[in-house]
């Protein structure tokens, strides 16, 4: 993906853009080096079940993050698997983060893993195993524990970004050789889709309809895995405060996050309306290079439960998929939880200086055909990402 590769003539479809736009807030956005063709990313998931009746996976305030002793254990055994046991297989960058708020449980953790060749992902994928090493796991391990993968790999025409700035890369914009270049696709409804390339001759139309989330299911114990039917959309949306002064970060904390969350709760109790497939909250810990949170152990509990010291990584993302593009669009443009994000930003940016503020907002997005997402889940709660929403 390129910004040369944003087909401005000779559409099939119209760009949203308006005549003689003039960009108000400078953005960015990813290109890939030109020998990349596809990105591949996998979620791997390790999630609680030590409780019969875990809470609702919304946290609006701030909590600290509880692991326990088996969490950790098979969470060193997949980061050794990502950093050095895969070998040639490693994914070219990973990152770490647990989840807050949205469809799994509170305090799953959660790696997210790149590359740059399918065929490579998909090998890499098939190494780590992830029935084997829960079979590893001794039974009362494995009563308190769960495991999950959801993986997609994407042609780079399927692809868009944004950045609010050029001095932060998370996500495929760490993958070696990427660059952040300035683009005038941005400030207005529609923008996303413009700055996808196969827009310009595939409208992205929904496929199907959504039904209710069904969490009644009979998950416990069972290995459930497959990939999808029909067409999704995949969304990683975040926000980045680190290097934000005293009262940038008070701003951020006070106004703008409470704002988020209620979008993001919405987006959750509303999924049939929305097209919201398994979003989940999380907050970042490592990004496979340094380690920002460390634990320390508690014996107050019988499953030998850690608690995150009180340094919490000023780091933030949603990730999921929704049934189609136009239904992140339906909710962007038309619902007034998104409005008062967009808008929200836009005074943030211009209350801390268009080119001097430091929080860092972002997401990539990516439209997936039938069959370029595969999923397991090995003993989830039936809330856990795409399982209320598909037949499984």
């Amino acid at each position: 993906m390129s910004h040369s590769q944003i087909q401005t003539e000779n559409r099939e479809l119209p760009l949203n853009q308006p005549n003689n736009w003039q960009v108000k807030f400078p953005r960015y956005m990813v290109e890939l080096p030109e020998d990349v063709n596809d990105i591949s990313i996998t979620y791997i998931g390790i999630q609680p079940r030590h409780e019969e009746n875990p809470a609702k996976g919304i946290h609006t305030e701030l909590h600290a993050h509880v692991t326990s002793a088996v969490q950790r254990k098979v969470g060193a055994m997949i980061e050794d698997w990502a950093r050095q046991g895969a070998g040639s297989l490693a994914p070219i960058l990973w990152e770490k983060m647990y989840v807050e708020a949205g469809y799994d449980l509170p305090d799953t953790e959660i790696y997210i893993c790149y590359w740059t060749d399918k065929d490579v992902a998909e090998a890499a994928t098939r190494s780590l195993n992830l029935r084997q090493l829960y079979s590893s796991l001794f039974p009362s391990e494995q009563e308190v524990i769960a495991l999950w993968r959801e993986s997609l790999s994407v042609p780079k025409t399927r692809i868009e970004t944004v950045y609010s700035g050029n001095d932060y890369q998370p996500g495929i914009a760490s993958i070696p050789g990427a660059a952040q270049v300035g683009h005038k696709f941005t400030g207005y409804w529609g923008a996303a889709r413009d700055r996808l390339p196969a827009s310009s001759h595939d409208s992205f139309e929904p496929e199907y309809k959504l039904g209710t989330p069904n969490f009644g299911k009979d998950t416990k114990g069972r290995v459930i895995e497959g990939e999808n039917k029909v067409s999704v959309a995949h969304i990683r949306s975040g926000q980045f405060w680190e290097r934000c002064k005293d009262d940038e970060r008070e701003a951020y904390e006070s106004t703008l996050e409470p704002i988020l969350r209620e979008g993001m709760t919405f987006l959750e109790e509303n999924a049939e309306e929305t097209g919201d497939i398994g979003l989940r909250f999380s907050r970042h810990m490592t990004n496979g290079h340094s380690s920002d949170i460390d634990s320390h152990t508690s014996d107050a509990d019988k499953f030998g439960l850690a608690v995150t010291k009180d340094r919490r990584r000023l780091e933030t993302c949603s990730s999921g998929f929704f049934r189609s593009l136009k239904d992140i669009e339906a909710w962007s443009s038309k619902h007034k939880t998104h409005h008062k994000i967009f808008h929200g930003a836009h005074a943030h940016s211009i209350k801390f200086g268009k080119t001097t503020f430091k929080f860092r907002s972002w997401h990539e997005m990516s439209t997936l055909k039938p069959g370029e997402v595969t999923y397991e889940y090995i003993n989830c709660h039936p809330r856990t990402g795409l399982i209320p929403f598909f037949d499984v």
